[in-house]
């Protein structure tokens, strides 16, 4: 019996070596530069390792000028160490410099031609769109070809980046190439593959939920347009609602197809819209094709009785003449008939905070590995947003004279707040409750 346990004794053991074996070849198979970009091969000095590490962490935190020094410091030291290369690259795109970031990224590219991330970076450079000048010169439809071929190329990587690919698609089919049938398709990808953080997702569901039926909603960038859409293609969410961005809409082809498929009230016709230009107007200020735009929208949709909303993403400077005209129902603004001096549904706002809204996810830090984009990466600040709702409910009160109502919700900010961590905010309103409380 004793043998019969020892022979027991050292078969399990060699098993647990195996395990422990092949546990470790897996650990191994990803290094931090596949982790971060996707790339194979890691790299032996300790001392660079270190400052990619660091380099990644600037550039994520949008410091894009640091981020570009430490990765050309790397990019001195390895000339052939393709992560300096791809990330000085994306540090140079988010500085505006676009033919250089085209340059890095090509050498990333020669290096290493299976990281996911210099893929997706390459295919967003090669996008006409995006401005960056070739030294080939090619038209624009075989850029939009090869972006399409290099970010379906990303998409066949199973490193969670790849994900990114289907923005970049969606970005082709429906800026470039107005194929709308595709680009909803690259949307219900994004969903079902939940690439959005749950936080985002309900930030942009609370948008939608909030608009009246067969509603316009005004939107200003990617985090506030991307995941409404991702939510009616992929849940069939508010699909009655028209999602408009504002900056899409100075793409001619991008507003004609709005106006002849998404059921946006657009009454330029082709030749009108392809002619505005942006002007300067007798006080010096520009005049974009999507401010004449939005003016045609707003007039159209009162004559067919379709509510228009803002979302309260959008700068108010951008859009002056509406803020005489806006009522606040919660994430949105909708566009009175009549002058209103930004006003407040106080029922409204009261049924979305307390009823209507998915709040749950506030606190929620997702860490957005999926996208490449380092400005849209980090989106929990969107949740100071329902803190200027609960406080502007707040202030309509004590205003009002209903102290009580007034201290609810300053309480219901400090919650929020403490939820979003924006910790330097709570003394005066803490303050003011305490105020409140003791003239009560």
């Amino acid at each position: 019996m004793l043998k019969y346990n020892y022979w027991r004794l050292v078969v399990l053991c060699v098993v647990v070596a195996i395990f422990f074996q092949i546990d470790c070849r897996k650990k191994q198979a990803y290094p931090t530069s596949y982790l971060r970009f996707g790339f194979n091969k890691s790299t032996a000095n300790t001392l660079i390792e270190q400052e990619l590490s660091a380099a990644y962490d600037l550039l994520y935190s949008q410091k894009f000028i640091d981020a570009k020094n430490s990765y050309s410091t790397v990019v001195q030291k390895d000339q052939l160490n393709g992560e300096a290369h791809l990330g000085l690259s994306l540090a140079l795109r988010y500085l505006g410099k676009l033919s250089d970031a085209m340059i890095e990224c090509q050498q990333a590219l020669t290096i290493d031609s299976s990281s996911v991330g210099v893929l997706l970076n390459y295919a967003d450079l090669l996008s006409p769109f995006r401005g960056a000048k070739l030294k080939e010169n090619l038209s624009d439809s075989v850029r939009y070809a090869l972006a399409e071929y290099y970010y379906k190329k990303g998409l066949d990587s199973k490193h969670p980046l790849s994900a990114y690919g289907h923005i970049g698609l969606w970005n082709i089919y429906f800026i470039g190439q107005g194929q709308l049938n595709q680009s909803r398709k690259q949307m219900q990808e994004l969903g079902r593959k939940k690439y959005y953080p749950a936080g985002l997702l309900d930030f942009a569901y609370n948008m939608l939920i909030t608009a009246e039926p067969d509603a316009i909603i005004f939107t200003n960038g990617d985090n506030d347009t991307y995941p409404l859409l991702c939510l009616q293609e992929s849940e069939n969410i508010r699909k009655d609602v028209s999602v408009v961005n504002i900056n899409l809409l100075n793409v001619p082809k991008v507003a004609i197809m709005m106006r002849d498929s998404l059921k946006v009230p657009i009454s330029f016709t082709d030749d009108e819209i392809i002619k505005m230009k942006p002007v300067k107007d007798r006080k010096g200020f520009w005049v974009y094709p999507a401010d004449n735009l939005i003016a045609n929208i707003v007039e159209n949709a009162r004559k067919f009785k379709r509510p228009v909303y803002f979302t309260v993403t959008v700068d108010r400077n951008r859009i002056p003449y509406y803020t005489n005209f806006f009522i606040t129902e919660g994430l949105l603004m909708r566009v009175a008939m009549n002058k209103t001096q930004d006003s407040i549904d106080v029922s409204k706002v009261i049924q979305n905070l307390n009823k209507n809204y998915r709040l749950k996810n506030i606190s929620k830090k997702d860490v957005w590995i999926s996208n490449l984009s380092p400005m849209t990466r980090a989106y929990q600040h969107l949740s100071v947003n329902y803190v200027a709702i609960a406080n502007q409910l707040a202030q309509y009160y004590e205003k009002t004279g209903d102290k009580k109502e007034a201290v609810k919700y300053y309480k219901w900010t400090c919650n929020i707040i403490g939820q979003t961590g924006e910790a330097g905010w709570l003394e005066p309103i803490q303050n003011k409750i305490k105020e409140l409380e003791q003239t009560n």
